[in-house]
């Protein structure tokens, strides 16, 4: 486990369970956030990527002398993707701790058990990774730096329409964040006017699906979109590609691309994928360019990552609402700062809050993963 949290730069106290940056810190009081992640359990490669992008800025951010002079100081929680745990959580970093707020939380079932802590202390979550309807709107207390899973299917099933494709099964993990997307995708079909060929659910703490995919490929289906995250992906994808002939496969960002190749190897060659930020080794865009030369100064090891990016535009957004704070940095003054000021451009990653909108980003892609896992538009 320790291991896990050197990779990214993360010092271990507190028998595993609080990480703290390891950065030299700026001088002043430190401005205190709270985050409750996922570091053990099937979940946790998504969880540790994004941290690393946000841990990258955050190290960064605080050598330059952090907010006026104040160290952001990050105070983590391990969840395992354990909603109980996750509010627990939510309630000493928020009661015990008084952090500003909560920031980076991981999944839709982790962010529907903290969104009431944080209303009960009058609080917010900034950069949660989730896309859930559940978790959106003006009354929700998440600021989303992600464009929605809504989005994300209804960007999928529009290219699928756009090039013929008819025959479409739904599968689907059979927990909070599997069942949100299934009705987007079936509402995105509809709006194609395309019939749900098949929509199935899967056990997403079974390792082996072979029943599940039996039935897509005897479906005839020319596509299959499947609703998962991390190893529970991982899993299903690997039991589709196991058989000789497989229908297409579409997934959505969190599905993990570089999870995808490291654990199918060749097998995820032609996966296509939606994204929500800019590809993270195309440096023809400004806010990639940022994140690999601070990678590289950094002395990160390997090409980057979706989730690794998305972190680190996360937690660059959140230190831009810091900056903008207009008197002492509080929990009010921080939500006034995010939902009242100009949009952000964050070397050309836009977002933009109201507020009556906490969905600051409307970024969207599409990509397929090609042989060594590279990746093909």
């Amino acid at each position: 486990m320790n291991a896990l949290f050197r990779r990214i730069g993360l010092r271990v106290v507190a028998m595993g369970m609080v990480a703290a940056s390891t950065a030299a810190l700026a001088a002043g009081e430190p401005i205190l956030v709270g985050q409750s992640a996922v570091l053990t359990g099937p979940f946790t490669p998504n969880s540790l990527a994004f941290m690393e992008g946000q841990t990258l800025f955050f190290d960064q951010l605080n050598k330059a002398g952090g907010i006026g002079g104040r160290p952001v100081r990050m105070i983590t929680y391990d969840d395992a993707y354990i909603g109980e745990k996750a509010a627990a959580n939510a309630e000493k970093l928020l009661g015990t701790e008084r952090v500003v707020c909560l920031f980076g939380t991981m999944g839709t079932g982790i962010g529907a058990a903290m969104v009431p802590v944080a209303a009960k202390y009058d609080s917010f979550i900034f950069g949660g990774l989730t896309g859930a309807a559940v978790l959106r709107g003006p009354k929700v207390p998440i600021y989303h730096v992600r464009e929605s899973y809504a989005d994300e299917v209804a960007r999928v099933m529009n290219h699928l329409s756009t090039i013929g494709v008819t025959r479409i099964a739904i599968v689907s993990s059979d927990d909070a964040y599997g069942k949100g997307i299934e009705k987007d995708a079936l509402a995105a079909l509809e709006k194609n006017k395309l019939p749900a060929l098949l929509s199935l659910r899967f056990d997403p703490k079974e390792k082996d699906h072979p029943a599940i995919a039996q039935q897509v490929i005897a479906s005839g289906a020319q596509a299959v979109y499947v609703i998962a995250a991390g190893m529970p992906a991982i899993n299903i994808i690997r039991s589709l590609v196991a058989a000789p002939v497989h229908p297409q496969i579409y997934t959505n960002s969190v599905a993990s691309s570089f999870l995808l190749y490291k654990e199918l190897g060749d097998k995820s060659r032609g996966i296509v994928l939606s994204q929500v930020v800019p590809p993270f080794w195309k440096t023809r865009f400004p806010i990639v360019d940022e994140y690999q030369r601070a990678r590289k100064a950094a002395g990160s090891e390997g090409e980057g990552s979706y989730l690794g990016l998305e972190g680190y535009i996360t937690a660059k957004a959140f230190a831009e609402a810091l900056q903008r704070v207009k008197g002492p940095i509080t929990t009010e003054s921080l939500r006034r700062s995010i939902e009242n000021s100009l949009p952000m451009n964050l070397n050309g990653f836009q977002l933009a809050f109201r507020p009556d909108n906490r969905n600051g980003s409307s970024f969207g892609d599409i990509t397929m993963l090609g042989s060594a896992g590279k990746f093909a538009q």
